[in-house]
């Protein structure tokens, strides 16, 4: 699913730039990216367990569409936006809030999805399970990707079994407890993304677009220094 968000967004970049060269235009690159983005994101938002495979598979293309052209437009822009004397300093910039991003984001949106899972799990599960499980038991289930290993699984069946006859129909309750769980996290996480999205969309909008053609003025330049 995320294999043609990965293309997109890896080999965009060079048509973008051959496009941005020609047409000495990017502003439009912006608007056309960030809301495709902001589509994307809230086209997530709806995703359940009974979205079809290929709906997600298109979905995350297109946010990989939107996404491919916005890095290289970014350092383009900042490069004909400012002084030579700052480009060294600006693009340095570009790429530190960009990590700082990629430091805080997952750490963030992580723990709020981690609290949502665990609170929509616990109201979830069968009260009956609750007494048969043990706290390793539980403790795998609260993790969101217990139900990708066979490890936690098979735990969850051994415990399910103490239940007798009721062991089938408890390892279901379960196993749908935790879905749903991870659904309703997930969609709390990607309605924090579209709306971030769509703030972003609307300051792009409010961005000038600078000629590519006329190199930007230093007010410092020929000032010297006491």
């Amino acid at each position: 699913m995320l294999t043609p968000f990965s293309m997109f967004m890896a080999f965009l970049g060079v048509p973008a730039g051959f496009l941005l060269a020609k047409t000495k235009r990017y502003k439009w690159m912006y608007i056309l990216g960030y809301a495709i983005l902001t589509i994307a994101m809230f086209g997530m938002v709806t995703f359940s367990a009974g979205t079809p495979l290929w709906l997600g598979v298109v979905v995350t293309a297109l946010a990989g569409l939107g996404t491919g052209a916005i890095p290289t437009v970014n350092t383009l822009v900042v490069q004909f936006a400012v002084p030579r004397r700052l480009l060294g300093i600006a693009i340095a910039a570009i790429f530190f809030i960009v990590l700082i991003g990629n430091a805080i984001a997952p750490a963030v949106l992580g723990s709020v999805m981690n609290s949502i899972y665990e609170k929509k799990l616990r109201y979830s599960l069968p009260a009956e399970l609750s007494q048969l499980m043990d706290e390793a038991t539980l403790a795998s289930i609260v993790d969101p990707r217990v139900l990708m290993s066979p490890e936690a699984m098979t735990g969850l069946r051994n415990t399910c079994n103490k239940a007798g006859e009721g062991a089938p129909a408890f390892f279901d309750q379960t196993v749908q407890a935790i879905r749903g769980a991870l659904e309703s996290s997930l969609k709390r996480l990607f309605l924090i993304g579209a709306v971030t999205m769509l703030l972003s969309f609307l300051f792009i909008l409010t961005i000038p677009e600078v000629s590519m053609d006329v190199e930007v003025q230093d007010k410092r330049a020929g000032i010297s220094c006491p």
